[in-house]
């Protein structure tokens, strides 16, 4: 089916002929073939989709003045869809991550009421600062917050001062 995306492309560039350039169409199989197969399967297409570019150029009737100016565009044809293929890539990429992290902390989670664990799914409680470490690759700073601060000087029988404001 995405050959013939590509070949429909190729038979649309050739019937326009040289003076108008549809070489974004050829962006659509290169996607396709992405997000059904990967960005491996994008790559081959980019190649493809440069060849087929050129087989359409040379048989428009597009004569240059130097033969290697056809090898020369179609070389940037590949750059173009090459770099198509790294954003549609990295794009993806970023989507799967937020995805991962959204659904980390937007599903209930089981909190230990003793010891404050969080159940990781799998069977296994772990310490909060290692789940956040974990999912959401924070680093976690060791601190004492002041109610728990006053409380613990209250239990040990150390008494507050007044500040000097």
């Amino acid at each position: 089916m995405l050959v013939l995306a590509l070949a429909l492309c190729g038979f649309v560039d050739y019937a326009t002929g040289h003076e108008v350039s549809v070489f974004g169409l050829y962006v659509i199989p290169i996607l396709l073939s992405m997000r059904f197969f990967g960005t491996w399967a994008g790559g081959t297409m980019a190649l493809l989709s440069a060849i087929v570019w050129l087989v359409a150029d040379q048989q428009s009737g597009h004569h240059y003045s130097h033969p290697w100016f056809a090898y020369w565009n179609a070389l940037h044809r590949l750059f173009f869809f090459a770099c198509v293929v790294a954003v549609f890539h990295h794009i993806r990429a970023a989507m799967k991550t937020n995805a991962r992290l959204l659904n980390a902390f937007s599903a209930p989670l089981p909190v230990c009421t003793h010891c404050h664990r969080i159940g990781a799914g799998n069977g296994y409680w772990q310490k909060f600062e290692n789940y956040l470490g974990e999912h959401a690759g924070a680093q976690t700073v060791s601190k004492v917050c002041p109610d728990c601060a006053r409380e613990s000087y209250a239990k040990a029988g150390v008494v507050e001062r007044a500040s000097h404001r």
